[in-house]
């Protein structure tokens, strides 16, 4: 096994099957929709490796994994194809500033892409409630490490749109059975397809290199091609962009020749969409509770819903009392938010550009 830890502030979550189509051929996996087991299993796990806070070189390890993605992991080796997502920064610190020892790297680190160096091996701690429900399998295993059989599968697009401060990669594996290595418990895997979708976080200032205020032009040099374009208003000075690599809920809303807002509204069937954040952490999912704690001490201004009537909302925060930019969030009727607008006023419109 390599050397070295890398801690993390880690979220494993465990989400129902999707469906996706493989970047790199022509092979899909249909059979994937029906990898529900009936004791309420599911066969689709996400590791959220963001926000990590150590880097060291091929090498994981989860100190408090949650106990629902091991479940997962541990249910389904050895029964079959699985999807195994991991949601992780673009960029990694630099090696050099965080390495324990001074005396192994004395001078200033340069940050390395995941495309250029990214870890196969990857170990959590078995929490004692998990090691007694499954005694028959993991009594004599202190941790489990999932170890590709070949590294980590990249998709074709993976090296466009390196400027991306997130991504989603998503993966088809098939677990080997559990076996052992001393107290060590592993999982080989087999990467049959991989899909990317690049993330980052969604404020009155933009989501990632895309930046309220830049021109159509601009704004179409950094989301690059391959852009689903519509007439959202009344003439052609207000479009709307989707582009094919983004989460299926994101959009890019262009008001007389420049940036006005980026949307995000709910897609049950992508998982990426769930996963874009507000810098306070807010998603689609979040609850109106979860707004007002998170911009606890900040004026909040709450209206009806158009569409929904007096049990639906809108919540709007401003930057500044000249409103000149926002966050907006829909609520449903059950006080869930369901979208999210940031930017500028525009971010109040309502149907299109009006």
């Amino acid at each position: 096994m390599p050397i070295g830890v890398r801690y993390l502030s880690t979220l494993i979550v465990a989400c129902a099957p999707l469906l996706a189509t493989s970047a790199l051929g022509t092979e899909s996996n249909d059979n994937l929709n029906d990898l529900s087991e009936p004791d309420g299993h599911t066969t689709f796990a996400v590791m959220d490796m963001r926000a990590t806070t150590a880097w060291a070189i091929n090498h994981f390890e989860w100190l408090e994994p949650d106990e629902e993605a091991l479940e997962t992991l541990v249910f389904t080796a050895g029964k079959g194809p699985m999807r195994l997502d991991f949601v992780m920064d673009n960029i990694v610190p630099p090696y050099c500033e965080l390495r324990p020892d001074p005396e192994t790297c004395d001078y200033p680190g340069i940050p390395v892409s995941w495309m250029e160096d990214v870890p196969q091996t990857i170990c959590m701690e078995i929490p004692l409630v998990v090691k007694a429900r499954h005694k028959d399998v993991l009594s004599k295993a202190d941790q489990l490490c999932l170890q590709p059989e070949t590294n980590l599968l990249f998709p074709i697009d993976w090296v466009g749109g390196n400027s991306w401060p997130q991504v989603h990669l998503h993966q088809t594996v098939t677990p080997g059975k559990i076996r052992f290595d001393g107290s060590t418990a592993i999982i080989d895997l087999a990467i049959t397809d991989a899909i990317t979708t690049r993330l980052a976080v969604l404020s009155e200032q933009g989501y990632g290199p895309a930046r309220i205020g830049m021109s159509d032009t601009e704004l179409r040099k950094v989301i690059g091609p391959r852009l689903d374009a519509f007439i959202a208003g009344a003439d052609e000075s207000c479009t709307y962009l989707q582009r094919e690599l983004d989460p299926f809920g994101l959009g890019y809303m262009i008001l007389d020749g420049s940036l006005a807002r980026v949307s995000l509204y709910g897609d049950e069937h992508d998982v990426a969409t769930s996963m874009v954040r507000t810098p306070n952490g807010l998603s689609i999912g979040s609850t109106r509770d979860d707004v007002y704690a998170a911009f606890s001490g900040q004026k909040l201004i709450e209206e009806e819903h158009e569409y929904l009537g007096p049990t639906g909302k809108y919540i709007t925060w401003w930057q500044d009392d000249a409103q000149t930019r926002g966050i907006r969030f829909e609520i449903d009727e059950n006080g869930t938010v369901i979208a999210i607008h940031a930017g500028t006023d525009a971010i109040t419109l309502i149907e299109g550009c009006a």
